[in-house]
């Protein structure tokens, strides 16, 4: 765990980076706190976000996602708190942008609408509930893809924003108010005083092609990649919100 730490008379900077979440995390952490308490801090960082993962990494096939989705389509399968929500948020931002946000589009033999068979009913009285999937295919798919073969639910555009939000909170119960986390340079949060030009408590969200062979993120209304060297950045108030954004205006904007 490679970290750097300086110590003033008023402050502590405490500086480490690691790998989570597919991706690098650079951490910035500013307070008066003495280097082991920072490293204590650090730990907690990195188990946040392993939780994160084995919550909704599709490619891990012992994540609750993935055992969820192999069941799902046999039977309603119970889910946590954690995951109800944030599958519930991925269909209400499918709704609000018109199809353009879908966790869908890299199944097998995608085709818009299929997002239209998840199905979350939830518990009584409880934020949490179960998960159903069913494939209704075209005629000309029908008999290609079926059973858990048929759905991949990619939370990846949105995953590091869900991550960014639970650290917002679990940073300030630890002592942190001022912070910048950088995850894999597309989702950044900044709270309180830190050295960047992103407003305290917002996240700057990048999403696009960083190169001219990149090529990840694909149209839900066509099902086809979105090729070329662009990216499109947003500063939004909610991490959440910056993933979507993001993602939906640089496929909009490829239109």
């Amino acid at each position: 765990m490679p970290h750097l730490f300086h110590s003033t008379t008023t402050q502590s900077r405490y500086y480490a980076w690691f790998e989570a979440l597919h991706t690098r995390i650079d951490l910035l952490l500013l307070a008066s706190l003495s280097e082991q308490d920072f490293q204590t801090i650090e730990e907690a960082v990195r188990a946040e976000l392993l939780a994160v993962e084995k919550m909704g990494n599709r490619f891990d096939p012992d994540s609750e996602l993935s055992q969820a989705i192999h069941v799902a389509t046999v039977r309603p399968v119970p889910i946590s708190q954690e995951l109800y929500s944030l599958l519930d948020r991925c269909l209400r931002a499918h709704r609000e942008t018109d199809g353009l946000f879908d966790i869908t589009v890299n199944s097998p033999n995608f085709y818009p609408g299929l997002i239209n068979g998840i199905e979350l009913t939830p518990f009584p009285d409880t934020p949490a509930g179960t998960l159903s999937l069913h494939r209704t295919s075209p005629p000309s798919l029908t008999g290609k893809a079926t059973g858990r073969q048929a759905f991949i639910l990619d939370l990846s555009g949105i995953l590091k924003g869900y991550a960014l939000e639970r650290l917002r909170t679990l940073l300030p119960s630890l002592g942190i108010h001022d912070a910048l986390i950088n995850l894999g340079n597309s989702s950044i949060l900044s709270l309180g005083h830190n050295p960047s030009d992103i407003p305290p408590g917002h996240c700057l969200t990048t999403s696009g092609n960083a190169t001219p062979d990149r090529c990840h993120i694909r149209n839900p209304l066509t099902g086809e990649y979105i090729t070329g060297q662009r990216q499109i950045s947003v500063t939004t108030a909610d991490a959440i919100d910056g993933e979507i954004l993001a993602t939906v205006t640089f496929i909009r904007t490829s239109l």
